[in-house]
């Protein structure tokens, strides 16, 4: 009883968090894209892109991989602080690292030198990825404070946009403020760490450190090749059609984002809430997850149907004259929410729970190998809309390979009967 209390406290928590996530835009994107133009708020989502690359090294797989471990060991104290620290370690080296690397590739980058202050600021996304533990809350399943924290910086960057951004020369200011959630999330959250959560020093040893990669590199793979037939689109976008293409094409991807945000505080909670019932018992996992296709690909499918048939009167209230080519290219992303409902509950909650973490990593990376290329031709080719066809073509054969996979594996999503004497992992 007191598990089913702390699962819809977290499922409600995230969705007050999701409803910000999708005012925010709502209320942000329209005045950037007319305060911005075209040019400078592809310039902005350009340098967001590239930097979200070093966001996901940094991030590394954690997210899930530490998330699994401390739900594996909640009422252990000592394992508990181990996993944070070596986890924090493994991040600030990464973060580092990433430094270094985005300094040189602007440095010495024709296309980067012009404005290298948008790609300083941006990086604020991967100082907030290594300073905003929100792996240990949902390990914990306390989400309902990172909730808080994330809520609380969200609402405070919506003024700060409309006071700071002002002309199209602001566009570096926006970039910062955008950027700046996940850092002032972490200040506001790791007070909670030590107070609510007790969490004890713990020294990781080089061991320790290096055990934390052990653990999250197949969920890195999956993440950063997720990442390239996805997010990445942008900046192939950039380089090959220019930033106003990618202004076209990020309207109204944030807009489809926007309306994804409600799928994910059940995503979120129930993670770690299966993976700590599949510990006990695999058949009442399945089940969980059984109910979580129904309502998810019910959910994701209205939005999805929403998004389609909306699209032309909402894009042109919400972005103006100035971005109607928008509007058909959300009109082709829109079956993107049904799509990514469904990776949701075959990967994560599924593949992952059951630690099929190799067969997930290589849908992953044979997605990417194909999106990247694809990806590349359609946007040389048709520019925003062909990119657009890309994104939705990778993630329908992602959601198509996961499903051959699950069959595979004898682990039945979609129907009551399940063969549980069939290995959950192994080769793809």
């Amino acid at each position: 009883m007191q598990s089913k209390r702390r699962l819809a406290e977290n499922i409600a928590a995230l969705t007050i968090v999701q409803f910000l996530s999708y005012v925010a835009p709502l209320i942000t994107v329209p005045y950037l894209v007319r305060v911005l133009q075209p040019a400078n708020f592809g310039l902005v989502s350009f340098a967001q892109g590239l930097v979200l690359y070093f966001r996901v090294i940094t991030d590394y797989g954690f997210d899930f991989s530490s998330t699994r471990a401390i739900a594996s060991s909640r009422d252990q104290p000592d394992s508990i602080a181990k996993i944070f620290w070596s986890t924090m370690f493994a991040k600030a080296i990464l973060m580092c690292g990433s430094g270094v690397v985005l300094s040189l590739l602007v440095a010495f980058t024709p296309k980067l030198q012009a404005t290298p202050q948008i790609f300083l600021v941006s990086f604020l996304y991967v100082l907030g990825a290594a300073v905003y533990p929100v792996w240990l809350f949902q390990g914990m399943q306390e989400l309902k404070f990172a909730a808080m924290a994330f809520g609380v910086a969200r609402l405070l960057t919506i003024p700060a946009i409309f006071l700071f951004v002002q002309h199209p020369r602001d566009y570096v200011k926006a970039g910062a403020i955008q950027a700046s959630v996940e850092v002032i999330a972490g200040m506001i959250a790791l007070p909670v760490i030590w107070k609510r959560l007790k969490m004890t020093w713990y020294r990781p040893s080089g061991a320790d450190i290096a055990n934390c990669f052990k653990r999250g590199w197949p969920l890195f793979l999956s993440g950063s090749a997720l990442y390239l037939s996805s997010s990445g689109t942008t900046v192939i976008l950039g380089f090959v059609s220019g930033t106003v293409q990618v202004g076209y094409y990020s309207a109204a991807e944030k807009l489809i984002k926007a309306s994804t945000a409600a799928l994910n505080p059940i995503s979120q909670a129930l993670y770690p809430h299966i993976t700590a019932i599949k510990a006990q018992s695999h058949v009442q996992a399945l089940h969980l997850i059984r109910k979580s296709f129904a309502v998810v690909g019910a959910f994701s499918l209205v939005v999805s149907l929403l998004v389609l048939f909306l699209a032309r009167p909402l894009g042109s209230i919400i972005l103006g004259h100035s971005f109607v080519p928008s509007i058909y290219i959300l009109q082709c992303l829109s079956p993107l929410p049904l799509l990514s409902g469904l990776m949701s509950v075959f990967g994560t909650q599924t593949m992952l729970t059951f630690e099929m973490d190799s067969a997930m990593s290589r849908i992953m990376l044979a997605s990417a190998a194909l999106g990247a290329p694809l990806t590349l031709l359609l946007s040389w080719r048709f520019g925003a809309p062909g990119a657009a066809v890309a994104s939705v073509t990778i993630a329908l054969l992602m959601v198509t390979v996961m499903v051959i996979v699950l069959r595979s594996r004898g682990l039945s999503i979609w129907r009551e009967a399940v063969d549980l004497s069939v290995p959950a992992t192994g080769r793809l």
